[in-house]
């Protein structure tokens, strides 16, 4: 309540205040906000391009390193190819001459060693096995196979390696050259330098660079620490922040800032492979930003200095041309309260130019028209409610049409959040699985539990990864429809991801790709009949010449046997049998003869009524009740008349087949989709069972007469002729729908 109170006395207060200071107030938030923005853009900006040209010299000078140590393992490969190539080292080596070798090598070995920093100088012997240490002397003969990979490298492959290995002395950037006397491998000769202060000063760094190389130094409760073995810091040191352990083992980069030597650091750990790939060192480059840090800072007090000063000069202009815009205006103000009062009322003594001047002349005009004006503003009272009336019912009508055309769409949208749980889904996910959108938001498992369990081992690690990486996914899997049955979709979730770039929701759409699928199992089927019906074409050829003797012999024997013969009864029968054989062998002929159809522009409607009406009759017969129910507006088809009326006739006839002697009923609808033209047979009251759908296109299966049987597997040969789908299943314990679809050109 006291805070109410303070707010309305402040309102009040500045409500009371003159035009020119309420003016003002505006003005001077607006040009605060303006400075203030601008000041903290330009210092964000500045930080962000000092962050971005520090963190590329930092790469910069780490790929010098890099780069540096790569030619000190050249250089070492170069010069022990040098004493490899001698033919005195090498028949040195060959004949196992340590003293010989000492002789000539070692001057050579402590010149190296004081001039360029050579620490290692090392002869191995085959199968790996030390010979001399130049810079140990007393150590030789152990086996270095299991030890040292570079070795074992030039020995198998014969090729020179270089690169950062351990030894008994420690890590050194080692050369190892294979020796040859006589065309035979003897040893190896090894050259290293010392990881130390001489390998930075290739780097020729500038004042403010420093580059130090760390290598691990023991662990202390679990905190591991990294001893400095060559820096161009002024003294050596030891680093035990959990960071540099977490660069050794993970080996990504990581940009820190630190004070050292009493100066701001900006500093690139990463890690050194040694020569099996394995991190064995970090190396830490840096950039001294106390000189940043100055001019930064400089920089900043003089933008936030020019700010106030541009502020407090747009608070004076702003002041004075208030004051000059709101002086005529009291004068005005005394005016109209004259007028007001009925009092004669005197010209202004000043009298003001531009705008202020139209406003005073038509002072008089606004008095005289005042009594119009209030009806005009109650009509424009009464006109603003209706426009308010309607634009909030073209805009709830906007909101409905969008969210009609969502949940119309022919695919199902939804929303999930990171923890699987569905936020929004449209209606069609009942049309595509069955399932309300109610029973969706309440399961909050359920797009994984709708998975064909053969697909979730597929599928269900791509949902993972959407949500907790944001990754895309567009993938084709089967799901289960509510009466248990497979629906292939197409499914094609989009993460949606925050400021923080972290995975807020996913967006996502199913697509029914069920008709594809079945298309492509069509083709599928069709290079498969079309195999089987060159066997089968094959396979009669062959049977038709042992029935043709069979049937000539059982004519002869039938000719020869008398009347009164006891086996005269049974040959007829294998001459009967012949005969029907005979018969089954010329319809498979026919029926695998090639058919050639000529395509014209043809209406699927009329089609259907021409067969409906030959087959009044048969409906008749059998107490059917036939009707269609056929679209008018349907495209013109590319399809053979005559063969897809045989077609559409022998299908009806089928099912017609299968109705009792009581009666049936049989409908016949037809429909447009997007590129295709659907024709239904629905068929009610008929005795079927599963095995009889499953084989209704297979031959001698039907229950029409042995001259159609092969009219069926025929039809649906001619539907897949036109490119066209065609499918028979059940819809109720009685109820057969017979689907057709065909092809838009």
């Amino acid at each position: 309540m006291k805070r109410d109170r303070r707010s309305s006395r402040f309102l009040e207060r500045l409500k009371g205040l003159p035009l020119r200071y309420r003016l003002i107030v505006p003005f001077i938030l607006l040009a605060l906000f303006g400075t203030s923005s601008l000041v903290w853009i330009s210092i964000l900006s500045q930080n962000t391009l000092i962050r971005q040209q520090e963190e590329q010299r930092l790469d910069s000078l780490l790929r010098a390193f890099f780069q540096t140590l790569d030619l000190r393992g050249r250089w070492a490969v170069s010069l022990a190819s040098g004493f490899a190539k001698n033919p005195e080292v090498a028949r040195a080596l060959a004949e196992r001459d340590r003293a010989r070798l000492l002789a000539l090598c070692y001057e050579p070995y402590l010149f190296m060693h004081r001039q360029h920093g050579i620490q290692q100088f090392h002869f191995e012997v085959v199968p790996g096995r030390s010979f001399l240490r130049l810079h140990r002397l007393y150590q030789y003969g152990d086996d270095l196979r299991s030890a040292r990979k570079q070795i074992q490298d030039a020995l198998s492959q014969g090729k020179a390696f270089y690169g950062l290995e351990e030894g008994t002395t420690g890590y050194g950037i080692r050369g190892v050259v294979p020796v040859l006397w006589k065309g035979s491998m003897v040893g190896t000769v090894e050259i290293g330098f010392a990881l130390s202060n001489k390998i930075l000063q290739e780097l020729h760094l500038r004042p403010d660079e420093r580059v130090s190389l760390l290598m691990p130094a023991g662990s202390d409760d679990d905190a591991l620490s990294f001893r400095s073995v060559a820096t161009t810091f002024a003294q050596s040191f030891v680093r035990t922040e959990p960071v540099y352990r977490t660069v050794l083992e993970t080996g990504r980069d990581v940009h820190i800032h630190r004070e050292m030597e009493g100066h701001p650091y900006c500093l690139l750990i990463s890690v050194v492979n040694d020569y099996q790939g394995r991190p064995a060192a970090l190396v830490e480059v840096g950039v001294d930003r106390w000189e940043t840090v100055r001019q930064a800072t400089r920089y900043r007090q003089w933008m936030i200095g020019l700010g106030l000063v541009g502020m407090v000069l747009s608070i004076g202009a702003i002041y004075l041309i208030s004051f000059l815009f709101t002086r005529p205006i009291d004068r005005m103000i005394q005016l109209a309260r004259e007028i007001g009062e009925g009092r004669k009322v005197r010209p202004l003594e000043v009298r003001p130019s531009g705008e202020l001047g139209t406003l005073a002349d038509a002072l008089d005009d606004m008095l005289r028209s005042l009594e119009m004006s209030r009806e005009q503003i109650k009509l424009y009272a009464a006109t603003l409610e209706e426009k308010v009336q309607a634009r909030t019912r073209e805009l709830r009508e906007s909101e409905e049409k969008y969210r009609s055309l969502v949940e119309r769409v022919p695919l199902v949208v939804y929303r999930v959040d990171v923890q699987g749980r569905t936020v929004y889904v449209n209606h069609f996910v009942e049309d595509l699985l069955g399932v309300s959108p109610s029973e969706v938001l309440e399961d909050s498992w359920f797009w994984k539990e709708k998975v064909w369990p053969e697909d979730r081992e597929r599928i269900w690690p791509l949902m993972d990864r959407c949500t907790e990486e944001g990754r895309e996914y567009r993938e084709e899997y089967r799901v289960r429809h509510r009466d248990g049955r497979p629906v292939h979709v197409l499914d094609h979730a989009i993460p949606v991801l925050g400021d923080d770039g972290r995975v807020q929701m996913v967006d996502g759409f199913l697509v029914d790709v069920s008709e594809r699928y079945q298309l492509q199992q069509q083709i599928i089927q069709t290079e498969e009949l079309k195999t089987l019906s060159e066997i089968s074409a094959r396979l009669a050829h062959e049977i038709r010449n042992p029935i043709a003797v069979a049937g000539g012999f059982a004519r002869r024997l039938l000719t020869r046997l008398p009347e009164g013969d006891a086996n005269r009864r049974k040959a007829e029968i294998i001459f009967q049998e012949i005969v029907r054989l005979e018969g089954i062998l010329e319809k498979v002929l026919a029926y695998l003869k090639p058919v050639e159809v000529a395509l014209q522009r043809s209406d699927i409607n009329a089609l259907i009524e021409e067969v409906l009406g030959e087959l009044r009759s048969a409906f008749y017969q059998k107490a059917i009740r036939a009707g269609a129910s056929l679209q008018p507006d349907l495209p013109q088809l590319m399809i053979d008349p005559a063969w897809m009326k045989k077609s559409l006739e022998v299908l009806v006839t089928a099912l017609v087949s299968y109705c009792p002697a009581e009666g049936g009923s049989l409908e016949v609808h037809s429909h447009g989709l997007p590129n295709a033209v659907l024709v239904e047979i629905k068929a009610c009251g008929l005795h079927v069972s599963d095995d009889d759908i499953d084989h209704f296109f297979y031959p001698f299966t039907s229950r029409l007469d042995e001259t159609r049987r092969l009219d069926l597997p025929l039809a649906k040969m001619i539907i897949h002729k036109h490119r066209g789908l065609v499918r028979l299943q059940r819809t109720g314990e009685r109820e057969l729908l017979l689907t057709i679809t065909l092809p838009v050109c």
